[in-house]
């Protein structure tokens, strides 16, 4: 069969020289100027070069010649010794972008770090490198730091060289998938046949799946021992979790570099699941978190953030440090870091930025970020939008249930479904408000109990059925049981049954006051 070369610049997947001249065509003012000989020569330093052979390089059915190669080899010797060896290069690409000719003489570095087009190229070239499966993470992180550091100049040099002299072309679709194998096992000991042998029984492996599963786990491979560890610590094998067993089938994992073993048993450690919490363990759980990290992990990333921000030992509190390590793991798309993210900017009451990371947080899908964007149109923090803080709330619900946030289930009976809402069109649907507060009461939402409590206690001054009365004693109880519950509070309900036995008006005085922005 015919091997399939992967097209170099029709993507945001790959960081290459047909990709590179693409971007600079799309925000060049005058499309026709952007050529892609006239962008080679530049970058080259040379006279002129055939169309015809430039697009072959800009498709990646062809290696960069190594007569380029070369210059930029001999580039890269001068730029060790003087950083402004690509200077001349980045202007001109910055003269065909802008439609300009610019007559730069002095601090020609400073000029390409305040060029908008270029700072705009080079963002959009590290999103690539991010994109790219074969770019490895010391490169997108250095690119990163420049970037911060509003050193475009240098980010930009970093990723020509890249470009240029590393990225494999051409690249066939049979041939990345092997390499990208690779470049993730690169750095654990676990070899490609430990992950053949394991998709083969997860493919294929019928009623004797669980055996087969331990035994490959016994012959030391790692993915099975990681399942299996899994499986004991999300309680799928007994019914409840049991954290021994889980360890014991994920440090073997963890001994050969398996990333998320080592993050899974850091946190267990950072958790108190294992150990007691003393200062050995917490330092076990960071050592095993930034080997995870190390990895390339970024919940352990992000974990390792909410150490700093806690100061949990072996760290001290820092918050530059957690955001750091927040805003690292959300560069990678990771929801919690991007709520974490929010939540600080919101103690600082930037309610716009925190927006903004919630509702990234939401597009991921996360159950928690999805509410609380819809506590924001919901509220008019930025935007009174009723009908989007309906969407976002059902968006709630369609989560895994392990990370389900039930203050939706309360939100969407009692500011929809109890009334309804004639704006929006959602029509009045009391036995669904009793079924969603329900749930949320049953899920520890202290305002969905007592919600519900007030609503039984009308219930049965309207009836008095022993069924409703029985109804009541039950959500008495779980408002008993939560911490939540005060004196204030137990008077309160007190003094409403006895009203209620005596068929008096009750006081609903302490839901109106008890309303409150719920997390």
């Amino acid at each position: 069969m015919k091997k399939q070369f992967i097209r170099l610049n029709n993507n945001d997947e790959h960081l290459s020289i047909g990709n590179l001249f693409r971007l600079i065509k799309e925000i060049s003012k005058n499309k026709t100027s952007a050529l892609q000989s006239e962008l080679f020569c530049i970058l080259f330093e040379i006279e002129g070069i055939n169309d015809t052979t430039v697009n072959n390089y800009c498709v990646g059915c062809r290696s960069i010649g190594s007569d380029y190669k070369q210059i930029y080899l001999n580039k890269v010797k001068r730029y060790a010794k003087d950083k402004t060896e690509f200077t001349d290069n980045l202007i001109g690409l910055s003269e065909i972008i802008d439609g300009v000719l610019y007559n730069v003489k002095e601090n020609k570095i400073a000029f390409i770090n305040n060029n908008d087009s270029l700072k705009y190229l080079t963002n959009k070239l590290y999103n690539i490198a991010k994109n790219d499966r074969l770019v490895k993470e010391d490169l997108t992180n250095k690119v990163r730091k420049l970037i911060d550091n509003n050193n475009y100049y240098e980010a930009l040099v970093e990723l020509l060289i890249y470009i240029v002299l590393y990225k494999r072309q051409p690249l066939y679709e049979d041939e990345l998938k092997k390499e990208v194998i690779d470049n993730v096992l690169n750095d654990t000991s676990i070899s490609s046949l430990d992950l053949q042998e394991y998709l083969s029984l997860k493919l294929r492996e019928g009623i004797n799946f669980d055996y087969s599963m331990k035994e490959l786990a016994a012959k030391g491979n790692a993915y099975a021992n990681f399942e299996l560890g899994s499986n004991e610590y999300y309680g799928y094998v007994k019914g409840f979790p049991r954290y021994e067993e889980a360890y014991n089938y994920l440090i073997k994992a963890a001994s050969m570099n398996h990333a998320s073993a080592n993050y899974m048993i850091g946190n267990m450690y950072i958790k108190g699941l294992l150990g007691q919490k003393t200062n050995e363990d917490l330092a076990k759980g960071y050592e095993f978190l930034l080997k995870s990290y190390d990895l390339g992990n970024i919940a352990a990333c992000n974990q390792i953030g909410n150490m700093y921000l806690e100061g949990i030992y072996p760290l001290k509190k820092d918050q530059k440090e957690a955001i750091k390590y927040f805003t690292k793991a959300a560069d990678s798309s990771y929801a919690f870091a991007l709520n974490n993210l929010g939540k600080l900017a919101e103690q600082q009451k930037d309610y716009s930025t925190a927006f903004k990371y919630y509702l990234n947080s939401a597009t991921l899908g996360e159950s928690w970020a999805c509410n609380k964007v819809g506590e924001y149109y919901r509220q008019g923090i930025i935007d009174k939008d009723e009908e989007k803080a309906y969407y976002f709330y059902n968006e709630a619900l369609n989560s895994n249930y392990r990370t389900l946030c039930y203050y939706a289930y309360y939100n969407l009976a009692k500011y929809f479904y109890m009334n309804g809402n004639i704006t929006i069109g959602v029509k009045k649907d009391e036995p669904k408000a009793l079924e969603y507060l329900d749930i949320a009461s049953e899920h520890n939402i202290f305002l969905a109990t007592l919600e519900l409590f007030y609503i039984y206690c009308l219930k049965y001054r309207d009836s008095e059925d022993n069924d409703i009365y029985n109804t009541l004693l039950i959500y008495k109880k779980r408002l008993e049981d939560s911490n939540e519950y005060n004196d204030n509070l137990r008077k309160d309900i007190e003094n409403n049954l006895k009203k209620i036995k005596e068929n008096k008006k009750i006081n609903l005085e302490y839901l109106i006051s008890k309303e409150v922005e719920n997390k």
